[in-house]
């Protein structure tokens, strides 16, 4: 009987058919991360990566054809980053994602403006989170609770398809902003006009905030909520820039 391949590192970029070499990889148990670009036929990653105990990174970039993952599902235990980006297609997050306790990094950058939040929510000792381009994800999300996060320290939010927002953290829900956050960065939200200052009453040890593309954005947080903060930045927001002319990125 052949010995397992001892592969840790799996990376295809251009792979015209990803399904054909799945079985390959099936009883690579050592296998610690998987990082995939511009493959544009694969639908779907191979199944039993369930199976693969050791696997802590998988990254997805550039696959337009990709819908979802195998029904069998994700490593829970020692999976650390899930990274998909750029995959117009996709549209489903694992449902038990909110089983991966391990998880620290989580990217869902342009994908499908139809994927949804999962019903159990995100893991909540996320400590890095970023969200392009997700409108359901983020109404979700703000209804969950950011707050929940418990161990997040940087947040990327880009506000594509999110017209109805004018404020952040939204006001109406009186949500404040997990207190180890570190960084903040809020991107095109083209009618977000204020920041809700109550939000940012906890974060003490907040060093980096961005504005980015928010033409309606007139105000910052209170100086009284950034008194830890080293580094502002604001960009493509003109009402806010008058405001602060000496504001460097």
């Amino acid at each position: 009987m052949p010995k397992p391949v001892m592969l840790k590192h799996l990376v295809i970029s251009g792979f015209p058919v990803l399904e054909c070499i799945a079985q390959d990889f099936h009883e690579t148990v050592d296998l610690k991360s998987i990082r995939i670009s511009n493959a544009e036929n694969i639908k779907s990653l191979p199944r039993g990566l369930d199976k693969l105990s050791h696997l802590q990174e998988i990254e997805v970039n550039g696959c337009p054809s990709l819908v979802s993952f195998e029904e069998s599902g994700l490593p829970t235990t020692n999976l650390k980053v899930l990274s998909i980006q750029y995959c117009e297609n996709f549209r489903a997050l694992p449902k038990c994602i909110n089983n991966f306790t391990s998880l620290g990094e989580l990217k869902v950058v342009y994908c499908s403006d139809d994927i949804s939040f999962p019903e159990e929510g995100f893991p909540t000792n996320l400590t890095l989170l970023e969200i392009s381009n997700a409108p359901k994800i983020y109404t979700s999300l703000v209804e969950w609770g950011f707050n929940r996060l418990t161990s997040l320290q940087q947040l990327d939010i880009s506000g594509e398809g999110c017209s109805n927002v004018v404020s952040f953290p939204e006001e109406w829900i009186g949500m404040t902003l997990p207190p180890p956050l570190t960084a903040i960065r809020i991107r095109n939200f083209n009618n977000l006009e204020f920041m809700c200052s109550k939000g940012f009453q906890h974060l003490t040890s907040l060093q980096e905030l961005a504005f980015i593309n928010c033409p309606k954005l007139t105000s910052l947080p209170e100086k009284d909520m950034l008194l830890s903060l080293e580094r502002l930045c604001i960009w493509g927001c003109p009402l806010l820039e008058e405001g602060c002319p000496h504001t460097l990125c």
